[in-house]
């Protein structure tokens, strides 16, 4: 948001359990998660307009959320390794009582990682806070072979939908 000189405060919300689920659509379940959100932050800030987010990747039928641990995050990009998979972030914008919610979704492939360059990644923590155990901002970015679709979606808002919902909502941005 910085980058492009958009003005923001960042609040973690409250009482928000962050579960999706793989055998349900995740796409509406990734909308609510992110509404649920926004309304949290926004009774702490009533007449701000706040942007709630979640992300997760989709691979195989299975959600890879953020890793419990080390074992977890190796597990996660052996996986991917060589594979496609799918990024998706649910976005909530709302002011005052306008509400707006969107899915964004981004096809990654990676190319095949070496174990001893997951392992390398692992170790230096800076997946374990990451969707599918993985940062497009950083190192995580040498295992993309392509992308299709929202480069700032994978790395967890997608900023060029989101300009065009804050557009709708009236502002010159």
């Amino acid at each position: 948001m910085k980058k492009y000189q958009i003005e923001f405060i960042c609040a973690k919300p409250e009482g928000v359990e962050e579960n999706i689920v793989s055998n349900m659509e995740i796409s509406p379940q990734l909308e609510n998660l992110s509404f649920l959100k926004a309304r949290s932050v926004q009774k702490k800030y009533p007449t701000n307009t706040i942007v709630g987010a979640d992300t997760i990747v989709y691979f195989d039928g299975e959600i890879l959320g953020k890793p419990s641990g080390h074992e977890e995050a190796v597990k996660y990009l052996k996986r991917l390794s060589g594979n496609q998979h799918y990024v998706y972030t649910g976005v909530t914008l709302i002011r005052g009582s306008r509400r707006t919610s969107f899915t964004e979704i981004t096809e990654v492939k990676f190319r095949d990682i070496p174990d001893y360059a997951i392992e390398s990644y692992v170790n230096s923590g800076k997946p374990m806070d990451k969707a599918g155990s993985y940062g497009i901002q950083d190192y995580g970015a040498l295992f993309v072979e392509n992308i299709n679709g929202d480069f700032y979606n994978v790395m967890g808002l997608p900023l060029g939908r989101l300009w065009v919902e804050f557009r709708n909502f009236g502002f010159e941005i």
